[in-house]
Formats: C-alpha cells, structure tokens, sequence
C-alpha cells in the first residue's frame, strides 16, 4: 500500500476520497488550508492531517515528502470562481505550479491525479459524444484555469493521470439551483457521487492509468437531456417540471467517452435508477424526522 497526499483533503469530496483510500490499505495524509474543517477526517484509521496552503513552497515540500501519490483536488469552483479571477488563478494555476515543482524537487517518482473537469471542452460543439481528444475551448474562470493547470501537470516530466469529471450528482436532497446549468433540451452525462470518488481511487491503485487523460461519466443510464433530470428531481419533491428555469446557454454538458476508464479505474457501479432511489430515500428520511 502506497503513502497518498490528498490536497483539498477536508472537503466534501475530498473526505470521501480520504476514507476510500484508508479503507483500501493506503496510508492518507489530508492537506488543506488551517481554516479548514478537518473534524470529520479524525478517527479514521488509515487517515492523518496536515494545515498547509498551496502558495506555500515550504508547506508543499513537507507534505509531500515520503509520498508516492497525490491527489490533487483543491480548486476554486464556481460560482466563486468567476466572481474572485484572481484567487482562482492563484490556487488553480499557481497553486498546481507550486505543487509539481515540489512534487519534482522532493518526490519525483511520485503519481500525481489531478482532478479536472469537462467544462475545459467549453460548451457543446454539436458532437453526438464528447471524447478525451477532444479539442479544448474553455470559455469561462474556471475552464481556463483547469485547462492551464491540467496542461502543468501533463507537461511537468512526472507521472500523471487527469480525470476530466462531468457533474456529480449528490444522492442528497438539495435545494434546486435559482437556474438549472444547462438547456432543457441538452444531452448532459452525469456521474454518481460514488463513482468520481470510485474513479480518483482507482487512479491511484491503477498502474495502467498512467499517462492517460479520462472522461469521468455515469454511463448510458445516465445518458438524457436536462429537462429529463429535472422532471425526475421535481417530481420526488413534488414540484411542477413546467415551473424549473433554465440558464439561456447551454452549459458545459455532453455524452462522454469514457475509453477504458470504467475498467481500468474499477467505477461506474451506481446506475441512474440507482441514483434516484437513493435521493428518494434520502427525501422521504428528511420528510419522516
């Protein structure tokens, strides 16, 4: 089992991560800021923590020594993305600059997993499927700083995995967003909750990923246009579909070529029937208490 430094590890995604990779054997050390909530990473065996910021040389090349992995999940996401440019970049870019030169410095045979996303292909171009050669047109804050940052990465001389991840869909009841991210009649590819954490595990533990760019997506059951999603998610809450409001663009959505991704990093293992089940369960438990 392998040492793994997860940055952004005490955030929401990052914890899952965490506690994946624990559970799988690896030894986890979280990295984030000192601000951040670690308490729910304390007392999972496998899993330690470390305050630290990514415009830190000194903070990255303690953390990063002894480590023969790193996660790379933190990032300024939107909406705060493209109200603060400057602190996006800071971290996004500068921030995975800092990381690689240290990773290069102090542990140069480590894989670093950097965590991108779909928006870096911009918005629809009219291909039926989106594939990872696909040409990138990043077209907001935080497409063009994912888009710098993954080429960092790719380019940096050390071992790599990107995993270009669609939407993640939570299996917990949130509220509807003032305007759903896409067109009504979008083709969108969502991936589980589950399975983007199944994913980046997986890319540690997959000595074939390596030097490999992936669409991370849900798969054909997850394969509809917005309007679809919409009615689904408002019928368990029981709103009228016809009352959802929609953005005026199409937003960064696709159908994704996954190429070997769901077998080499061992994740499309939640269905979208799945998926509603689980967010159904999750609404009937707030509706009981």
């Amino acid at each position: 089992m392998a040492n793994v430094l997860v940055t952004g590890g005490a955030g929401s995604m990052g914890q899952l991560v965490c506690a994946t990779l624990a559970a799988a054997g690896h030894r986890v050390t979280a990295f984030d800021l000192a601000s951040a909530n670690f308490a729910p990473l304390e007392g999972i065996e496998g899993v330690s923590t470390v305050a630290g910021d990514l415009g830190s040389r000194t903070d990255l090349e303690a953390a990063v020594a002894g480590t023969e992995h790193i996660v790379h999940l933190a990032a300024i996401l939107p909406p705060v993305a493209d109200a603060r440019p400057e602190l996006a970049r800071a971290v996004n870019v500068d921030g995975t600059r800092n990381l690689v030169d240290a990773v290069a410095g102090t542990a140069p045979s480590a894989r670093i997993i950097f965590s991108s996303s779909v928006s870096v292909y911009g918005r629809p171009g009219g291909e039926a499927v989106t594939g990872a050669d696909a040409p990138l047109n990043p077209d907001d804050v935080y497409a063009t700083t994912k888009a710098e940052a993954e080429d960092i990465v790719r380019e940096s001389g050390l071992e790599w995995v990107a995993l270009r991840i669609s939407g993640v869909a939570v299996p917990v009841f949130q509220d509807p967003p003032e305007a759903w991210p896409f067109l009504a009649g979008q083709p969108i590819e969502f991936v589980h909750r589950d399975d983007a954490v199944a994913a980046i595990a997986g890319a540690v533990d997959s000595p074939e990923a390596a030097g490999n760019v992936y669409n991370i997506s849900g798969g054909e059951t997850w394969r509809m246009t917005g309007a679809q999603y919409v009615a689904d998610y408002f019928n368990m809450i029981e709103v009228d579909p016809a009352d959802a409001v929609y953005q005026s663009q199409p937003g960064h959505f696709s159908y994704y070529d996954p190429g070997d991704g769901p077998e080499t990093l061992g994740y499309r293992n939640n269905t979208y029937p799945d998926y509603l089940k689980q967010l159904q369960a999750d609404i009937d438990r707030l509706m009981a208490g």
